[in-house]
């Protein structure tokens, strides 16, 4: 005896407008969506002027004016020209306080308006196989200080 078997229509799944839909959503999620502002490290670049132009002067900064911290690729700190070592965040805070605060008495003793000015220096020099979190950890603390001292970064070739 022959059965013959009925022939079930497949379930089909149309699929001409998930791309419409997707675009759709996407529009609307990013239409919709807050983003957070944050205030970011203000960075001042130089301009670029024509090569004829350019002009160099050699200043020599003393410990004075500027403050160089080397970070190693150890994560060790040398400040200007000590020996380096490793330092605890509170012993960085203390350390930039300590040199912010030298350059404001030195600024109260000079009687020159433009001196009174100055801001203490920090040069943080990185080498380039020192890891990114050391030289953040230092540039954070700077930070903090933005509004006594000016913060210069570099990295080693």
């Amino acid at each position: 005896m022959n059965v013959t078997r009925k022939i079930r229509p497949r379930a089909s799944i149309p699929t001409t407008s998930t791309g419409d839909i997707s675009f759709l959503l996407i529009v609307f999620f990013m239409s919709t969506t807050k983003f957070d502002v944050k205030e970011g490290v203000k960075v001042q670049l130089n301009k670029a002027v024509p090569e004829e132009q350019v002009r160099t002067t050699e200043i020599k900064l003393t410990e004075a004016e500027m403050t160089r911290l080397e970070i190693l690729p150890d994560g060790r700190i040398k400040v200007n020209n000590e020996e380096p070592r490793v330092f605890t965040d509170e012993e960085l805070v203390n350390l930039i306080q300590s040199k912010i605060e030298m350059r404001e008495r030195l600024n109260q003793q000079s009687s020159d308006p433009e001196v009174r000015k100055t801001k203490m220096l920090f040069l943080v020099k990185t080498d380039s196989e020192a890891k990114y979190s050391d030289m953040v950890r230092v540039v954070d603390h700077l930070v903090s200080f933005r509004d006594r001292a000016m913060i210069s970064i570099s990295t080693q070739l």
